[in-house]
């Protein structure tokens, strides 16, 4: 430091003692936020291209610690952390505009800096403006790395401030512990990601716009609808995937592997938006045809398409369709690419879903197990991309009635999911979702009805989630006797339902909850509610002696015939079919004795008793003489053992 060496000052305060040092010393109106390792003219180059791009004059004054801080009195160590930490905070809160210099950009150094991480947290903490910068170089680098599959979903696994290091370990441990206390890492990294976000989407919509021929602005055009998809922007993602499908199929016909891509691509997107099986089936078909033509059946971009049109069938319910194409899939990966593959991974996860959607859940187990080592041997057990895997495995283990497991699972999965998508990604609701179901079935309404009630409030949680949760919320009142309330869910739920129409994924759950709500509540006492909710079943063509998606914890097949649970157990939570408690399955995981066991006849029988009853009371015996026909030919029909039906009501005189 030669040049303040006589002074002994910074070099900011060294030239404002010079003559004209009131030409280049001003205040600051941007903290620059960089690593000490990066080269000084790389970061001038990112600040160079950063000001334009934001409007902003070239004589823009900035806080850079290299000359604002006093480098003799960093040498010489005489200040402690506080010293340091009050320099800092101070600058910051007074400029109020913080830019951060990245550099690499999928995983860029600063954040490996904890006095760097302490920017970003006191970004949060002062309430400035936080923007991100980077030299030309990065930025023809991550102009590259995006246009491949995955590379922005392995940006968001990659950064990660909370294992940022420094020089003095003190100085990260009274860092680590402001940011835990007052901010957290994962809103932290979720400021990082916003603004990176941001930053990308605009560099590739810049793409878009300079493109100098429709084929460039095409494969642009496929990277934007990527990344907004992932961002959960579906409708945004299908204009722009539809887009670049059209503009390759005129400008480069059949024979271009780009066409059947997007075309392969929209049909995902409009798969998770609900259109028509039969509009969706046809697009992935010929995509995949042309593919397999145009590369071979075990190239990279074709196996990703199969993955894709199995995961549509498994989203469609036709698991004899998904499995075997998902099995060739997995099959091919491994034997090109490997286990370790992040598509051969994901392929693993979808096979695992498959398998518990047909409640073959220990087999369903194996492989979310065996697809979780794989990921943890490969990047440790903090891996966040394995969400997807951890969530799965919760689900099998709530499924086989391990709920603490499950409950450790989902709450990783949780983590995760927050610090890289955000609380408002449909990826975290739906986790969310799982960790409140696995508090419910513990017996922790309290810490189930926090998340219910927050989704409820939530402006963007969606309109058939709230849908759900009103009549979660409702059980959840049901079980604590709370039947004011439960009331309040079901009118709610019911109002929700009226609005919008019912949706068939989760019909199932919305019915049987709204049953037991209105079984439990007594809500089937007049002939006009029971034909009204028969008319329900009907639509949703629920038309047997069967409790719908609700499986039995001791053989996995869904109930038919009664419903039995445990008194003493928290309600709802262990459910039986007959055969199972005969054999005394229901011993492997509820430890009360069997006189504590209760049954619920399925709701078309319950219906069509109550019925009856209500016809024999107004003494309508025609009508009742009617429906008891039709009572006994369903019960024939369905295989209702004799002592668990109705008997014929015996009128005086017969």
């Amino acid at each position: 430091m030669p040049y303040t060496a006589a002074t002994k000052q910074s070099l900011v305060e060294h030239v404002l003692n010079e003559p004209d040092g009131h030409l280049y010393v001003k205040p600051a109106t941007w903290f620059v936020s960089h690593a000490w390792s990066y080269l000084y003219l790389d970061v001038v180059d990112a600040l160079d291209d950063f000001f334009p791009e934001n409007d902003l004059e070239d004589s823009v004054a900035v806080w850079f610690c290299t000359f604002c801080n006093n480098q003799h009195e960093i040498e010489s160590q005489c200040y402690d952390f506080d010293y340091w930490f009050d320099i800092f905070i101070r600058s910051l809160r007074s400029i109020g505009n913080v830019v951060m210099v990245m550099s690499p950009w999928n995983n860029p150094t600063t954040l490996t800096r904890t006095w760097c991480v302490f920017e970003v947290y006191a970004s949060i903490v002062e309430n400035a403006r936080f923007e991100i910068a980077m030299g030309r170089s990065q930025k023809a680098s991550f102009l590259h790395d995006i246009q491949n599959d995955g590379a922005f979903i392995q940006m968001l696994a990659t950064i990660h401030s909370e294992k940022s290091q420094t020089t003095i370990p003190s100085d990260r441990d009274n860092i680590f512990k402001l940011i835990r206390k007052e901010v957290g890492f994962q809103k932290l990294d979720r400021m990082v990601f916003e603004a990176l976000e941001k930053w990308m989407l605009r560099t590739v919509e810049k793409q878009i716009d300079d493109a100098k021929s429709l084929e460039t602005k095409a494969a642009w055009l496929y990277t934007k609808a990527e990344m907004t998809a992932t961002k959960g922007f579906l409708y945004r993602a299908t204009i722009a995937s539809y887009e670049c499908y059209d503009i390759y199929r005129q400008e480069k016909g059949d024979n271009f592997v780009g066409t059947w891509k997007a075309l392969s691509q929209l049909a995902m997107l409009k798969m998770y938006q609900g259109y028509p099986f039969e509009e969706v089936e046809p697009m992935f078909l010929n995509a995949l045809d042309h593919l397999t033509e145009l590369l071979s059946r075990s190239h990279e971009d074709t196996l990703q398409t199969m993955h894709y049109m199995g995961t549509f069938y498994v989203y469609n319910q036709k698991y004899d369709l998904a499995m075997p194409l998902l099995k060739e899939c997995f099959e091919l990966q491994c034997q090109h690419f490997g286990e370790e593959h992040v598509n051969t991974r994901v392929t693993m996860t979808s096979i695992c879903s498959t398998l518990r959607c047909q409640n073959q859940f220990e087999e369903a187990l194996e492989w979310s197990i065996r697809c979780y080592d794989v990921e943890t041997r490969m990047f440790g057990e903090d891996y966040p991309e394995a969400y997807r895997t951890r969530h799965e495995m919760g689900l099998n283990y709530q499924s086989l009635g391990d709920f603490a497991r499950a409950e450790v699972h989902f709450d990783a999965a949780l983590q995760d999911c927050r610090r890289m998508y955000g609380l408002d990604h449909v990826k975290t609701q739906n986790i969310e979702s799982s960790l409140a179901d696995i508090y419910f079935l513990q017996g922790r309404y309290a810490d189930a009805k926090e998340i219910f009630l927050q989704s409820l409030r939530d402006d963007s949680t969606h309109i058939h989630t709230k849908q759900l949760y009103s009549v979660k919320l409702g059980l959840l009142h049901l079980a604590t006797q709370d039947t004011d309330r439960a009331k309040e869910c079901l009118d709610e739920a019911v109002a929700h339902l009226r609005a919008e129409g019912w949706i068939m994924e989760n019909i199932y759950v919305f019915l049987t909850g709204l049953f037991l709500l209105k079984m439990k509540t007594g809500q089937f006492t007049l002939l006009d509610e029971i034909n009204s909710f028969e008319k329900d079943l009907d639509d949703a063509t629920w038309s047997k002696d069967v409790w719908k998606d609700c499986k039995c914890s001791g053989c996995y097949d869904e109930i038919h015939g009664d419903l039995y649970t445990c008194s003493e157990c928290p309600p709802d939570t262990l459910l039986y079919c007959q055969e199972c408690v005969t054999l005394k399955k229901n011993e492997v995981h509820c430890k009360h004795s069997g006189d504590r066991i209760r049954s619920d006849k399925p709701p078309l029988r319950y219906l069509q008793e109550e019925r009856l009853k209500i016809l024999a009371k107004n003494s309508d015996w025609d009508e009742y003489e009617r429906r008891f026909l039709m009572y006994e030919a369903f019960c024939d029909e369905q295989v209702v053992p004799s002592e668990a039906r109705l008997a014929r009501y015996q009128r005086e005189g017969d």
